[in-house]
């Protein structure tokens, strides 16, 4: 009756906490499929004193991606082609002496023709991520967790293809004298702004997230074999190295300097000795903050590539998630197979320039880059399970893979990998 009673208060207590709930730790990103990590996505085992050591390292590459209508895409196109008559428009600090503005003055004042004067970017993204977890339990149920990634991020091969029309009969097209003229000014324009469109190429960690929890597993059951449910909550805080905003296809190793506090709830329903159904829901509420950030100042423009900068208050958008999964529990030998589905959706920014007179925050809000993103993945996974009754301290092996099956504005990388991880069982 006691631990019925303590099931109830937690799940008042969820409930009354979902409104301000949060991923336990860095993991959905836009750049790469979703992983599973059991140790986090899983209710944990409420052993007094038990030690978990986990690492996992997954490999991904894509030239593909995926815009605001989900439809496939070159890699740097997931938030739109670029209008270069607009680039220039409403830009603060123009100077029409230079050859730079006059040309872009002169782009903006011709006359529209479908695909005139639009570039499309393509490129590859490669990524190399090593995921480093701790778990630490004490008494009656209640744990502590570290997580820490660690990622190479790279876009490379970037190419620029030119869209205007060839026919020379409707209006300007791809010979017109001002588009030849910006594109071979292009360079210049993009360094007298402070910009480039080099290849990106760093290695870091991500955003730390130190946790802590309460985990119950009911056995006290006829119909099934248990019932798990494990709650976390804590701090994530950005060790990640934030994005670049003159590069202008750099992306952060972390969420770009925002702290976070996660909580986040699981269960888990046991069946046969070896079925399990299981359950991941949270959201990811962050903090705002000041920072410089490129802007947009017309509202045809769309794409990475934007002239204008300055301070801005930003506060990202909610990351929610939902991952449903089921799992064959040491069927043979100590090995176990997961299938599961990821959900995970980002909600728009919050972007209030401090120059307003200068910058239209409705405008600056309709940016693609602002406007969220949603990613589907499937992950599948199989563990090996060494430890025995007269050696628990045996480690498990296993592979992933994760494959990203739809969604907005992401890059389409699956990714693919093994993990290993240590449980250590101490008695007081």
């Amino acid at each position: 009756m006691k631990t019925l009673h303590a099931l109830k208060k937690l799940a008042t207590f969820a409930i009354l906490i979902s409104p301000f709930s949060s991923i336990a730790i860095d993991n959905p990103h836009f750049w790469r499929a979703t992983n599973f990590l059991p140790e986090f996505y899983e209710p944990r085992f409420a052993k007094d004193w038990l030690t978990s050591f986990d690492f996992a390292l997954g490999f991904g590459s894509t030239h593909s991606g995926r815009n605001a209508e989900g439809t496939k895409v070159p890699l740097l196109d997931i938030y739109g082609l670029y209008p270069m008559q607009a680039l220039g428009i409403n830009v603060p600090g123009k100077n029409l002496s230079t050859p730079a503005d006059i040309v872009l003055t002169q782009l903006a004042l011709l006359p529209a023709n479908d695909g005139f004067a639009t570039l499309s970017y393509g490129g590859e993204f490669k990524i190399i991520e090593a995921n480093f977890s701790f778990s630490q339990n004490l008494t009656c149920g209640f744990f502590v967790q570290a997580h820490l990634p660690v990622r190479r991020l790279q876009i490379t091969d970037i190419t620029q293809t030119d869209l205007s029309p060839i026919d020379c009969s409707n209006g300007p097209n791809i010979n017109t004298p001002a588009w030849q003229s910006f594109l071979a000014l292009y360079p210049t324009i993009l360094a007298q702004y402070g910009l480039s469109i080099n290849p990106i190429n760093h290695t870091g960690v991500g955003d730390l997230s130190i946790l802590g929890g309460w985990t119950n597993n009911y056995e006290e059951t006829q119909e099934i074999d248990y019932f798990d449910t494990t709650i976390r909550f804590g701090l994530l805080i950005p060790t990640g190295r934030k994005k670049n905003i003159d590069e202008a296809f750099d992306i952060a190793n972390g969420y770009n300097g925002h702290f976070a506090i996660p909580v986040s709830l699981d269960f888990a329903v046991g069946w046969y000795d070896w079925f399990t159904l299981g359950a991941h829901f949270g959201a990811m509420p962050f903090f705002k903050k000041n920072q410089e950030a490129r802007l947009k100042t017309d509202c045809k423009q769309s794409g990475f590539i934007k002239l204008a900068k300055a301070e801005a208050s930003i506060h990202p958008g909610t990351i929610w998630e939902a991952n449903a999964y089921v799992l064959a529990d040491h069927v043979v030998c100590g090995l176990s197979l997961l299938a599961g589905y990821s959900f995970a959706n980002k909600n728009h920014d919050q972007v209030t320039p401090f120059d307003t007179t200068l910058f239209d925050t409705a405008l600056v809000n309709t940016d693609n880059e602002f406007l969220g993103w949603k990613m589907h993945t499937i992950n599948l996974l199989a563990d090996w399970d060494f430890a025995t009754y007269n050696h628990p301290w045996y480690p498990h092996i296993g592979g992933f893979y994760n494959i990203v099956v739809g969604g907005k504005r992401i890059f389409n990388t699956n990714m693919i990998g093994f993990e290993f991880g240590l449980n250590i069982a101490c008695d007081f």
